[in-house]
């Protein structure tokens, strides 16, 4: 049995809003409180707006408190694949975007709501598994450089005992403008930010469907049917079959993290010696950091594409622990848990609109920074500003006709990957060896 995040644990469990009769019309609703909904609420509010954020569980209890904590910008996909995908000039805006825009909003926010959420400004360090591809990350981080103002420097494997003790990882990139928080905190101060500005926040409502009739638009909930002017859908991960639209171009991940047991800053110093959040280059994507107060290990990666048990989430985790640092065979696990993660087809976050319903969604496990930014474009669309302006609504958001509901395509996937995780392991140890 999984059990609640860690995060959690220091007072920052979700809170149930409190419930009421429904209104019947708002100006805007928006059906999702997580980093996304709230971030929007918080703006269209702040605007004079009527809002109503609307989340079919407890507000922000869904990847928004359970991720990892890193914060910082960047995506998945080499910077060479986007430029051939867009053109250089749409790329250039898109990653001033993800890897400055998004964290200086996400930090004005903290600073001007006064949110506590454990934020360290530690630096991302991207761990290359094989020795190829430290050499195709250090060729991608020039273009990258040469179209968008990115702090990152490359790192030698002789030099990257200062990032992290093991003989795993080939050298790196190291991000400086990235960081970690406690994102159950970070949730919570937003979701504050936005009810002070006047959003009501209401939690355990699911949402049915969202109709169009002319100029309104009709949101059918567990609660009544309310009318409004604009929608904006936020479920990311969480997105069902109820918006079909938009539902097919997103699917869910099943992500999974543990936690070790206390190890205490000086052993756990030794491990990340400069507090880097660390993530890797293989397909596995382990992930992982210390504690806000440096006391044991944040760990998480892919265990399976399917909803696993906790059982084999541990003992996945626990072996990929060891792979990594072979002097944690003895750490003990006291928490494990599971969240779903929002992906896209083209592996990219997207805001768009279709007659009113404005959809800001597919993070693919980076949500931290770029949700709330990409919640304030969408509410700055919603509004008719300038302001509003993303490359992120100029990407493709593709669907697939073979797709809907539910991704039965992902334990196939997972098969597949399982393979290749050994040619990459036997890779590794072979590199290893002749080095």
């Amino acid at each position: 049995m999984f059990e609640h995040p860690y995060w959690w644990d220091d007072g920052a469990a979700p809170q149930p809003a409190e419930h009421g009769k429904l209104p019947t019309s708002v100006d805007n609703i928006v059906i999702g409180a997580g980093l996304t909904g709230l971030s929007a609420g918080h703006v269209l509010a702040s605007e004079g707006r009527s809002v109503l954020v609307l989340d079919a569980a407890d507000p922000g209890s869904g990847a928004s408190s359970r991720n990892g904590g890193m914060i910082g910008g960047g995506c998945r996909i080499p910077t060479r694949t986007l430029v051939q995908r867009y053109g250089s000039d749409l790329v250039a805006d898109l990653l001033r975007e993800l890897h400055v825009d998004a964290v200086k909003y996400c930090l004005s926010l903290m600073e001007k709501e006064k949110t506590h959420c454990d934020f360290q400004m530690t630096g991302r360090y991207i761990a290359q598994w094989l020795p190829g591809h430290l050499e195709h990350a250090v060729r991608d981080l020039e273009l990258t450089r040469s179209l968008a103002p990115v702090e990152a420097d490359a790192i030698s494997r002789s030099q990257q005992s200062r990032e992290v003790k093991t003989d795993r990882y080939f050298g790196g990139i190291l991000y400086r403008l990235q960081g970690g928080l406690n994102p159950a905190k970070w949730t919570h101060g937003i979701r504050c930010a936005a009810e002070r500005a006047g959003a009501h926040v209401r939690g355990r409502t699911p949402v049915m469907g969202v109709d169009r009739n002319g100029s309104r638009i009709a949101v059918r909930t567990s609660g009544g049917t309310i009318r409004c002017k604009q929608v904006l859908i936020a479920t990311n991960g969480y997105t069902h079959g109820q918006f079909d639209d938009v539902g097919r171009g997103i699917f869910a991940v099943p992500s999974f993290i543990v936690v070790t047991e206390p190890l205490g800053e000086d052993r756990l110093g030794q491990l990340i010696p400069n507090n880097r959040m660390i993530v890797e280059s293989r397909e596995r994507h382990c992930y992982f950091r210390a504690s806000p107060d440096r006391q044991r290990l944040i760990f998480g990666g892919r265990a399976a594409l399917f909803q696993a048990s906790s059982s084999f989430t541990r003992r996945e985790l626990r072996k990929l622990i060891h792979g990594i640092f072979p002097e944690l065979s003895d750490v003990k696990i006291s928490h494990c848990w599971k969240g779903n993660t929002g992906f896209t087809f083209e592996t990219l976050p997207h805001l768009g609109e279709n007659q009113g319903v404005f959809y800001a969604l597919g993070y693919c496990g980076g949500g931290n920074s770029t949700a709330p930014y990409l919640g304030y474009k969408a509410a700055k669309q919603m509004l008719g500003s300038a302001e509003g302006r993303t490359a992120l609504s100029c990407t493709r958001f593709t669907r697939r006709f073979w797709y809907r509901k539910s991704p039965w395509f992902l334990p196939l996937a997972d098969v597949a990957f399982r393979l290749r995780d050994i040619r990459s392991d036997l890779q590794n140890r072979r590199a290893r060896s002749t080095r």
